[in-house]
């Protein structure tokens, strides 16, 4: 076979938290990457933007210069028994706070964090190209090709080693990496070993995108960012304009939240577990509405605030990747963040398993021969999917019945064991063994079990 003079040694669609993490760790390592994306950045990305620790520890570098505030507490807030009656309304005598001297979270606006992070991946050797489209991804035994659309009629046909599908929830490249799925079936069906010749080419178009794989599933929110100098003097429900918030009464399966930030407050109204959740009623299962009215009230409710008479506030909504714990990777296209269903279903948060999962596809290139990439890069994506799949447990039992959830939290170890989680993840077995007991707790009483594996 002729050798193949491949354009980039890797290609990443999509420019975010996921696709610069990988392609950050794979310019370091001398590696030829092209990062393309739709937008022009700075761009606009509806996310709260909360950077905890575990994001802050997984970055290659210091975000210094974005963060607009840390946050020590976390107001956690729900609408006690009536919840059960519909109850959509935080009872402020069921709040919860929880409380270090260490910083939990710091804030950031999503816009200018995602731009200083490319700006740190081109610095380090990236390249970076805006295109229009994906019109089609091709793998053969050696190598991907991307057919791309560059705008105004211009096509041009890129080749790689391997390509990192980055592109977040709304992006192709889940979808075409399924498609590929289907036709290598098909082929080794047929007895077709893929030895890269014409005829062994596997082929997906935009225009015949696959439909989405079982495993991955969407949520979907919604946000405002309101100015300080647009709130009254006292906000309604007696918060305070620069708590963090996580508020479980606005909506079933999800919650709503404040985030402050340097001169404006990020609120918003998430949907990330169906109604009825659990068994065989889950794939059949609606989500709540996440609509703009439900965001409307939220915000009144909140902070006394009518969006549309505040001048020019932005409101803005994004699908959420779920269901990454049930990603399998195959052949050379490789998915990472939100395009893999990374987001956590029980905190809603996206940043750090994109840039974990960036790092570890890029890990699994330049460890493993070509042969052993995707379970390669499954071995390097284990950790995450195991906290994933907790998550998913917890959410499932947390959601269902969010009062109970609140009791058990309400214990002083649990409430430890909630904010390192959140923070700074799970680090030893000990801690996903007490959380795992404490997801139970919540829907049954296995507190003396809990107690034990605390103990």
């Amino acid at each position: 076979m002729d050798r193949i003079d491949f354009d980039y040694d890797v290609l990443i669609v999509g420019a975010g938290p996921a696709g610069c993490a990988a392609a950050y760790d794979l310019a370091r390592a001398g590696r030829r990457v092209l990062l393309l994306d739709r937008r022009t950045f700075p761009r606009h990305k509806a996310c709260a933007c909360g950077l905890t620790r575990k994001t802050l520890k997984a970055l290659r570098y210091s975000v210094e210069p974005v963060v607009e505030r840390e946050c020590r507490e976390v107001v956690l807030q729900e609408a006690g028994s009536r919840f059960a009656e519909g109850a959509r309304v935080a009872d402020k005598s069921f709040e919860l706070r929880l409380r270090t001297r260490k910083m939990i979270c710091a804030m950031a606006v999503r816009e200018r964090f995602d731009a200083f992070c490319l700006q740190q991946t081109v610095a380090a050797g990236a390249e970076l190209r805006k295109i229009e489209n994906i019109i089609a991804v091709r793998e053969s035994a050696a190598h991907v090709e991307l057919e791309v659309a560059l705008g105004d009629g211009v096509i041009e046909t890129l080749r790689a080693q391997v390509a990192i599908g980055a592109d977040g929830s709304n992006g192709q490249m889940r979808r075409l990496a399924a498609g590929l799925e289907v036709q290598r079936d098909a082929l080794k069906a047929s007895g077709n070993s893929g030895d890269g010749s014409a005829a062994a080419w596997i082929e997906s178009r935009a225009d015949e995108l696959a439909p989405e794989p079982a495993w991955y599933k969407r949520g979907f929110a919604l946000e405002a960012m309101v100015p300080f100098e647009a709130l009254p003097p006292e906000l309604p429900e007696g918060d305070a304009a620069h708590d963090l918030v996580f508020d479980f009464a606005p909506i079933s399966g999800g919650y709503g939240w404040m985030f402050p930030k340097g001169d404006h407050i990020n609120i918003g109204v998430g949907g990330f577990m169906p109604r009825g959740i659990g068994g065989a009623a889950e794939e059949a299962a609606s989500y709540e509405s996440v609509s703009r009215a439900l965001l409307a009230e939220y915000t009144r409710g909140k902070l006394g605030v009518e969006l549309e008479r505040v001048p020019q506030v932005h409101v803005s909504g994004q699908h959420l990747g779920l269901g990454g714990q049930a990603y399998v990777p195959r052949g050379r296209v490789l998915l990472a963040g939100d395009a893999a269903g990374m987001v956590d279903p029980l905190t809603g948060e996206g940043i750090h398993s994109a840039i974990v999962s960036g790092q570890a596809a890029a890990g699994a290139i330049l460890e493993c021969a070509d042969e052993a990439l995707a379970d390669g890069y499954r071995e390097r994506l284990s950790e995450l999917q195991v906290m994933l799949a907790f998550s998913h447990e917890a959410a499932q039992a947390f959601y269902r019945e969010p009062g109970r959830g609140f009791r058990v939290a309400r214990k002083r170890l649990l409430r430890h064991w909630m904010l390192k989680t959140y923070a700074d993840g799970l680090p030893h077995a000990k801690l996903l063994a007490g959380l795992r007991a404490m997801a139970q707790a919540a829907s049954s009483n296995g507190m003396r079990a809990m107690e034990k594996v605390a103990n």
